[in-house]
């Protein structure tokens, strides 16, 4: 019986602990669920207050050009405390002329991405580097300028 106990407890600690390598998966930003072949934009016929009431807000619009239109969505899977993996990407990019009616409309996936190495140079600062001794040492013996129970300012 005691056998049986401790086979039973440790079939249930074995649960509990792969309970944890369960896979979270989460989506973020506009899904459009047609894909590419849902796009029901034409070129030169739809404006901006079309693209708008079909399709809200879009994710972001570019920064230099406001006449770009970007709707992204993000599908990512994490397990346990790695770090999420993005399973699917999909960015919709409408161009539009100087009067608002649709130029180009681009479909991205994740392919279309690309790694961008970040520069790890350091920007120098003025001023004294401190160690750890120094920084956790530097204001003992420092008395605060005004006493304890003083009023500061005008009286």
């Amino acid at each position: 019986m005691k056998r049986y106990l401790i086979g039973v407890a440790a079939g249930l600690a074995a649960v509990v602990s792969l309970s944890g390598c369960v896979a979270v998966r989460s989506s973020h930003g506009y899904v459009l669920e047609r894909g590419e072949e849902g796009l029901d934009a034409k070129v030169g016929l739809d404006t901006k207050e079309s693209v708008l009431a079909r399709y809200g807000e879009p994710s972001l619009i570019g920064t230099f050009d406001q006449n770009a239109w970007y709707y992204m969505t993000s599908f990512d899977t994490a397990r346990a405390f790695f770090r999420p993996k993005t399973q699917r990407r999909e960015i919709i990019a409408f161009q539009f002329d100087d009067e608002g009616v649709v130029k180009n409309v681009g479909f991205y996936d994740l392919s279309d991405g690309m790694d961008v190495s970040m520069v790890s140079r350091v920007t120098p600062t003025r001023g004294k580097e401190l160690t750890f001794w120094e920084q956790l040492l530097g204001n003992v013996g420092q008395l605060p300028a005004a006493g304890v129970g003083e009023q500061q300012g005008p009286q």
